[in-house]
Order: C-alpha cells, then structure tokens, then sequence
C-alpha cells in the first residue's frame, strides 16, 4: 500500500498524519515539541503503516526555523521522497505576497487545505486560531492574495495577565457568557468573543459569498459555543490536508 505523510511542527506541538491514495486521512496525532519529525513518522507508520517499511512520500512545514534541518535530517529513510514546503514548493496556488520568504508555509498549507475542501471557485476566509490567529483570504481560481496575524486565545489570556499586577491567568476551557459575571469568566469572554468579533469582521471583509474555513483549537470553541452569525467549515487537519494536497500535486506534475 502506498502511503503518504504530513507533520506540521507548530509552536507547542508536532502533528502528524497519514494518507492513502484516495485522500483519506487514516489517522493523525499530536506529538510533543521535543519529538523529532523523524521520531514522528516512526511512531505513525508503526500504528497506520500497515506493514509498510517506510512512506511513499512525506510534505514537512514548521514556524519553528530552527527545528527545519534536524526534523529534515530525521526523516531520511522515512520516506523515499520528502518535500520541505516553503513559498517556493510547486503547489496549486498562486501566490501574491510582497514578501514570500517570509510566510509561513502553515499558512500556505492551510489554504490549500481550504481549497481542497471548498474547492476554488469561490472566495475564501481560512482561518487558523491557534496559537497564533491567522486570517487569510483566498481569490476565486486559487489565488492567495495575503492575510493577516493577532495573538491566539492563550496568548492573549496569558498577556493580560504578564502585563498587569492584578489579572489573574484563566482556563481557556469554561464559560463564556455574554457578560462576564466573575474576573475569569471576563478575562475569557473578551478573549473568545473578541475573537469572534474579528471572524466576523474578516468574513464581512472577504464578501458577502466567502466561505469560511477555520482550524485551530480556539476555532473549535467558538464554533461550540455558537458565536459566529455566518456559516462555516471546520477542519482539524487543515494543515495536514493542504500538505497533502501539495505531494498530489507534485507526484501529478
């Protein structure tokens, strides 16, 4: 059977999933930052490689610059192909950013994996609320045509608390009512429906036909909640998806 693998080394965690020919994600976990990628794909092959000594191929992304050579260097034997995405991979997506060398490929990779899901003739929001928030629009004829970046839901928690001598550091996890009737209930409220608020706002800027497509952990509480007025997609494995997409379309060229 020929197998395909995705890890995406985020902030706080390493992801992982495997794929087979037919773009079927047969299972995905989260890795701890300390993990190589290489140890990565020992641990899933192990579990959803069916037998198979090593990946048909592999897609590699990371925001963390400094793990790239070492993660790359471990997944030798792994794979017997592994492409390290970045701006300049073959993808099927035009980009238009002054400045590419600096986008994270995350991001490319989740729009990918927006368009792989909504398809390409309609204008996209992806949004990825981890934890960084990333809000990217993508044109009809999958075009990518810039984003922008805020704090993610932890990050701002924990900042009010880092910067003031009172605000304590709540759970993400609780209640979020309209109006926050206690200081942790406040504290999570203005960072969960602040972050809806830019959904909505993002949405409004995309048009009235975007289709949104979100990820992220704080995405998945907001949808949970019921805060956003408009429609929506939701993808754990966004990343993983749009990683996928990208070996399809290099082994197709």
């Amino acid at each position: 059977m020929e197998l395909k693998l995705t890890i995406d080394r985020g902030n706080t965690t390493m992801k992982g999933g495997v794929w087979d020919t037919s773009k079927r994600l047969l299972g995905s976990e989260v890795f701890p930052p300390e993990l190589s990628a290489g140890e990565a794909a020992s641990a899933l092959l192990r579990t959803y490689g069916c037998g198979c000594e090593a990946f048909a191929s592999a897609a590699y992304c990371t925001v963390v610059g400094s793990r790239r050579s070492d993660d790359m260097l471990s997944l030798r034997g792994k794979a017997r192909r592994v492409i390290n995405v970045d701006a300049t991979t073959p993808m099927p997506m035009q980009i238009l950013y002054a400045t590419p060398a600096t986008l994270g490929a995350d991001r490319l990779a989740a729009a990918l994996g927006a368009i792989d899901l909504a398809g390409s003739n309609t204008p996209l929001l992806v949004a990825d609320i981890g934890t960084a928030a990333t809000f990217d629009f993508v044109a009809p004829g999958a075009v990518y045509a810039g984003g922008n970046i805020a704090p993610g839901i932890g990050m701002r928690l924990k900042a009010l608390h880092s910067y003031t001598a009172a605000l304590p550091e709540p759970e993400t996890d609780g209640p979020i009512p309209a109006w926050g009737k206690s200081t942790d209930e406040a504290l999570r409220s203005g960072a969960f429906r602040g972050m809806a608020a830019e959904l909505e706002y993002y949405h409004h800027l995309a048009g009235p036909v975007a289709q949104a497509v979100l990820t992220g952990g704080g995405a998945e509480y907001i949808l949970k909640n019921k805060l956003l007025s408009f429609d929506s997609l939701y993808d754990p494995h966004l990343v993983l998806r749009g990683l996928n997409s990208i070996i399809d379309y290099n082994e197709n060229r």
